[in-house]
């Protein structure tokens, strides 16, 4: 996390699955598996995959898409992440292969329809990859040890159908896209990269309580943002219809940067 929070504001789950209670004995990817294979096929492993700890010069190279580098500490169990869950990744699996086939026509249009994507139960679908967003969400807080709302525990149970508490959007990073573009008809470089940045954590003005954690979630130029409001009692994907809005934008130290600049292979 960002800052130091109190310890005594923390919650620890003791080895419980944050999601049911029962022994956590399982260990969730922090990235989606079938992300992880699409972007770094066989021949990239070959050559290394890197990961970059903490937005510093800390390199590790990951020797394959089944690395506990790329997994979450044990905070749910086998029957929550796969049995209960399962839904919840066929719904983000259908998502993802969209975004990566799609990806000039969704940046272009600068917005994604779910009935295009999942059909005509876009509706119930659109829920469960919500609740894909909720689960890796709650495994990042659980690991830091923030304590999950019940709102949260209760959408993903079905015993209500919104989702409180956790605010989500999604955005276009059109720099990561044109250095991927660049990586790859340059340099010969292909795959894509992953992402998540650390949890922003904001206490009352007593410091007596959490009030927020916000964070976010790069699967190539896609970037979600999230955002557990502890108070609040709205949150989930702001769409308009089964429209979901996806702008693309630079970050502010790289708008107007060229590409060449900004890659390591052109300026060893």
């Amino acid at each position: 996390m960002e800052i130091s929070v109190p310890n005594e504001l923390l919650h620890d789950y003791q080895g419980m699955c944050w999601w049911c209670g029962n022994t956590a004995d399982s260990r969730e990817h922090r990235y989606k598996k079938s992300d992880v294979v699409r972007n770094f096929q066989a021949d990239v492993w070959k050559t290394g995959v890197v990961r970059v700890k903490d937005a510093s010069s800390r390199q590790e190279y990951i020797q394959g898409a089944n690395s506990g580098k790329l997994k979450f500490a044990k905070v749910l169990c086998a029957r929550c992440n796969n049995e209960r869950s399962q839904a919840f990744d066929r719904s983000y699996d259908v998502f993802a292969e969209y975004l990566h086939t799609e990806e000039e026509l969704i940046v272009s249009a600068g917005e994604v329809r779910m009935s295009a994507i999942f059909g005509a139960d876009w509706s119930e679908r659109t829920s469960d990859l919500q609740k894909y967003f909720v689960k890796h969400a709650c495994c990042r807080l659980a690991e830091d040890r923030v304590r999950i709302p019940d709102g949260v525990l209760d959408f993903l149970n079905g015993k209500r159908p919104d989702l409180p508490h956790i605010s989500m959007e999604m955005s276009i990073n059109l720099s990561v896209r044109e250095l991927t573009a660049h990586l790859r008809d340059v340099h010969g470089i292909h795959g894509g990269s992953l992402w998540s940045g650390p949890h922003q954590v904001w206490l009352n003005s007593t410091k007596t309580t959490i009030e927020s954690v916000n964070s976010h979630l790069g699967i190539n130029c896609y970037f979600l943002g999230y955002s557990c409001d502890m108070q609040s009692n709205t949150g989930g994907l702001p769409l308009d219809g089964d429209r979901l809005e996806m702008p693309s934008y630079r970050p502010e130290a790289l708008e107007d940067v060229d590409v060449r600049d900004a890659c390591q292979d052109c300026n060893p």
